[in-house]
């Protein structure tokens, strides 16, 4: 099993500042969000590319995961009906692709994307079905897995709860897709996360391993004070169900953007040991 640390607290820093602090604390493997400050893409082009691939070689950082920005007001909108924003978003999402096979990645990972309040649920579900099965196709050319995630349900999301995730499994059908489990959100749910390792068994790709303070919507990091899940517990609950792959860092709290080295540092340390 790999901890691999995303550069969501490393927003306001440079890439290679991040690249730097991630390679002191020993770690090589990283899920990278695609937020602009980093890599700047668009659905048109990677321009910054070659200064991506030379920073992650010189620090000798490998990517694991690519992580698109797909929140509202994002310009890119899985669930969106406008058909500028589809042509928008399928431009995105190749470029992601391509990103991928220059990092030598093989996953993507994504949520259901939001709609409109004034909008038919089911033909943004219908959207969603459509949008996901064609960036798997897209993706599955180069032999990419899509790895997909329930968001903490709000009225303007559809993807929220586990009965939704297996709809959208037989809905989407494609072999390439897969569950990504974030286990704070699960646990802000009230859902459990043994019904969805009994449930989706070999079709777990990925984890997000967040830490959770249900009075703040944020994921918090391993060792924050105010978490209220026990590390330990969960990552020998996934031990036990047989998953040992990736499992992503997300850090979103912004307190942590001050001093986010010593934020992973620490994550790292309660997390050295966990499995047994």
């Amino acid at each position: 099993m790999r901890f691999l640390p995303t550069n969501q607290i490393w927003r306001y820093w440079s890439f290679d500042t991040c690249l730097r602090d991630i390679e002191a604390t020993g770690t090589r493997d990283i899920d990278l969000w695609l937020c602009n400050n980093h890599v700047n893409i668009d659905a048109h082009d990677i321009y910054n590319a070659k200064a991506v691939v030379d920073g992650l070689r010189k620090h000798r950082v490998r990517v694991r995961t690519l992580t698109p920005e797909q929140g509202n007001p994002k310009a890119y909108n899985i669930m969106a009906s406008d058909c500028h924003i589809k042509r928008l978003t399928e431009g995105y999402y190749r470029q992601i692709v391509r990103l991928a096979g220059m990092l030598d990645c093989s996953r993507i990972s994504i949520n259901g994307g939001w709609f409109s309040l004034d909008e038919d649920p089911s033909k943004a579900w219908d959207n969603m079905v459509s949008s996901i099965g064609l960036i798997c196709d897209i993706a599955g050319e180069q032999g990419i897995d899509v790895c997909l995630e329930t968001l903490t349900p709000k009225r303007y999301r559809l993807l929220t709860d586990r009965g939704a995730m297996a709809q959208a499994l037989s809905d989407i059908d494609r072999p390439n897709l897969q569950v990504t489990l974030d286990t704070g959100t699960i646990a802000r749910g009230g859902e459990g996360l043994e019904d969805y390792l009994e449930q989706f068994e070999t079709k777990i790709g990925y984890v997000h391993l967040t830490n959770l303070d249900p009075s703040v919507f944020a994921h918090l990091a391993w060792g924050d004070e105010h978490g209220i899940l026990d590390a330990a517990r969960i990552v020998n609950s996934l031990i036990q169900h047989g998953f040992d792959g990736d499992c992503a860092l997300e850090m979103t709290c912004p307190s942590y953007f001050n001093n986010p080295r010593e934020v992973l540092a620490r994550a790292l340390s309660v997390l050295k040991g966990c499995e047994r």
